[in-house]
């Protein structure tokens, strides 16, 4: 089975955020992460320029010449959580063959969704852009990660953790971070993970549904029941389709021929995909416009 690494890369916006980067020239995405003694590593990757590439190769940065083998090992995990190598998406390949929409997914090597290195930083990243433009919620979670420190190339900062957050408060997130009311929920996540409270690992449990994930994200500051689902898709569950302004855009424009629709108007269009309506919907989606310059379709000055 081929895999892409551009099309996971590029598959939502996280790679214009803390703590990535997308480097479309040369092909490298690169991540900064916590290490040992409160270093900062980097771990890039990258694909040989070959058609039908089935891996990635590795750089891990910061750590030295005579790595420990456990770092390596760590940094090898890092790179399939982020590209969510561990799910299973045969039976969306499988779909895919059926709906000329979709081809282009097998073709190209795609249909894999990125996330981030932590629950944590997911989580934040998303409440970010809720009820907000994209734009304004990169800036944000750029300014945000000014708390955090760089990778050894200075020009990537990790993710802040819970206790560089807390120990700004919601006050520099208001003023410096531009977050507005966002910052007491960023602020009670903090909270709620750093005095225990608040188990975010369990999102990381396979055998949790998609009914239960969501519950979980839901019970979260700050994350709402479109977010949640949002959230859920990173995540390997793709039974529900979260609905904002840019789908209600999007499908109108290409099923109901530009008029206003519903989100029961919506939903009824993906439920024919059952379990994979979510990522029929984000792969549709993709397949329409150019996850760079985002020329195609044009998606609305809102949502995500």
């Amino acid at each position: 089975m081929a895999f892409d690494l551009r099309s996971v890369a590029l598959s939502h916006g996280w790679h214009q955020i803390p703590p990535f980067s997308w480097d479309e020239e040369l092909g490298v995405l690169a991540v900064a992460v916590a290490g040992p003694r409160r270093s900062v590593r980097r771990l890039e990757m990258w694909q040989p320029r070959r058609r039908a590439a089935r891996s990635c190769r590795l750089r891990w940065m910061g750590a030295g010449r005579r790595a420990h083998e456990q770092e390596l090992a760590g940094a090898r995990r890092l790179a399939r959580r982020v590209l969510n190598l561990d799910v299973d998406i045969s039976s969306f390949y499988e779909l895919c063959v059926r709906r000329p929409e979709l081809r282009w997914v097998v073709e190209a090597g795609a249909g894999r969704v990125m996330r981030g290195p932590s629950v944590f930083s997911d989580v934040v990243s998303a409440i970010c852009g809720t009820n907000t433009t994209w734009r304004m919620a990169v800036r944000s979670v750029h300014r945000i990660s000014e708390l955090a420190p760089t990778d050894p190339t200075g020009s990537l900062r990790r993710f802040p953790t819970p206790k560089e957050i807390l120990d700004a408060g919601a006050s520099w997130l208001r003023e410096r971070g531009r977050v507005g009311y966002r910052a007491d929920y960023i602020v009670a996540l903090a909270k709620g993970v750093s005095q225990g409270e608040l188990d975010l690992h369990r999102a990381m449990d396979p055998r949790m549904s998609g009914r239960e994930l969501r519950a979980l994200f839901r019970s979260l500051p700050g994350i709402g029941p479109v977010t949640a689902r949002y959230l859920a898709v990173l995540y390997g569950r793709y039974d529900s389709l979260a609905v904002d302004s840019l789908v209600l855009s999007y499908v109108g424009d290409k099923h109901f021929g530009g008029r206003r629709v519903t989100e029961r108007e919506v939903q009824s269009v993906y439920a024919p995909y059952g379990d994979l309506r979510g990522l029929a919907y984000w792969f549709e989606f993709l397949g329409d416009v150019d996850p760079v310059t985002w020329r195609g379709w044009k998606r609305p000055g809102k949502g995500q």
